[in-house]
């Protein structure tokens, strides 16, 4: 298991209202909680918070089990697959600007829950959505996840986030609004007569980096991505130190099961690794360094235990690995760090 430090959390809010939601459309809520992970007594304890990939998972749950992507939260629902197909019809368009034409026409089609358009104000794009029934989504659970979704996927389309001069809400500040900052970063104005956000008119001329593959791994990803910062990496190192990170203890995962969990082959995974002047071995290396150091300094535990936590069944492999690492043994670089902690 990823441990609780390093994993990414969601506000009660959220956890709790989509339970609530799940419960009151006769779902067997609490079965689905206790299928993600989630402990039943979290649910409506505002000083508690949720594990990020947990939520996302109840929430996949309830589209599953809706067969709507909008979670019963709209009167006209939106077929499963539908945020894929969206991808897979917009992924070889030749710029933002044109992904965003596509995005209005597709939901046009397939649902009419929401109105979108998108206008160039000066040097402002002001991307807009018309909730039809808000009535039906009385916490704006629906609204948010849309616009978190939109903003997210079009700046993995071109690998930079794009950053947001105001994103605007039909509704007065909610209690929650201090998730706003984490979830919707820019500046927020509420009681608007649209859902939305504005951003500077040069990214809608940047060109899609994307490729179907990339597309499957993003989308197995949501809606756990939609819930965490916006990410500023888009790089397949990152992808894959990201799986090292989730990965137990003593477990990290193989190359052939890294490149299996990213969809591709080993020898793909090896080639773009070293087009950006990495490996397999250095990301993995990197991420037991950095685990190494945390153990020494910051936990009371032998050599040996540290070893044998990062994966080294021999303590002297480990000794020699750490200071190929950081140029000192593991004693050495613990020595230092005490002296420098205590040092006035």
């Amino acid at each position: 298991m990823l441990d609780k430090s390093l994993r990414e959390t969601a506000s009660n809010h959220y956890i709790s209202e989509y339970f609530h939601i799940a419960e009151q459309r006769g779902l067997d809520a609490a079965a689905l909680l206790q299928q993600c992970g989630i402990d039943r007594q979290i649910i409506d304890a505002p000083q508690r918070r949720v594990e990020s990939d947990k939520l996302a998972r109840f929430l996949v749950g309830l589209w599953d089990a809706f067969e709507d992507e909008s979670a019963t939260l709209s009167d006209s629902p939106i077929p499963r697959g539908s945020f894929y197909m969206m991808g897979k019809l917009t992924l070889h368009e030749a710029n933002l600007g044109k992904v965003f034409a596509q995005i209005q026409r597709f939901y046009s089609l397939i649902t009419k829950a929401f109105s979108l358009s998108l206008n160039v104000e000066g040097d402002k794009a002001v991307f807009r959505c018309e909730m039809h029934s808000p009535e039906m989504d009385p916490r704006h659970l629906f609204a948010e996840i849309n616009l978190m979704g939109w903003h997210r996927y079009c700046s993995w389309l071109i690998a930079e986030n794009i950053p947001l001069n105001e994103v605007c809400f039909s509704y007065p500040e909610p209690p929650e609004v201090g998730e706003y900052t984490y979830l919707f970063p820019g500046k927020h104005v509420f009681n608007q007569p649209y859902m939305g956000f504005s951003f500077h008119k040069k990214y809608l001329e940047r060109e899609l980096v994307q490729n179907l593959s990339a597309l499957k791994i993003f989308m197995n990803q949501c809606p756990y991505l939609l819930f965490i910062q916006p990410k500023t990496d888009f790089s397949l190192t990152s992808d894959v130190k990201n799986l090292f990170k989730k990965a137990g203890q003593e477990d990290f995962p193989t190359v052939e099961n890294t490149a299996a969990q990213l969809h591709m082959a080993k020898r793909t995974l090896n080639r773009k690794l070293k087009q950006e002047g990495t490996s397999f071995q250095k990301i993995k290396d990197l991420v037991r360094r950095d685990r190494a150091v945390n153990y020494l300094t910051r936990h009371s535990l032998s050599v040996t235990e540290v070893a044998e936590k990062i994966g080294f069944s021999d303590p002297a492999v480990f000794a020699r690995a750490f200071r190929g690492w950081t140029g000192l043994s593991p004693r050495e670089y613990r020595a230092k760090h005490s002296q420098i902690e205590s040092s006035p």
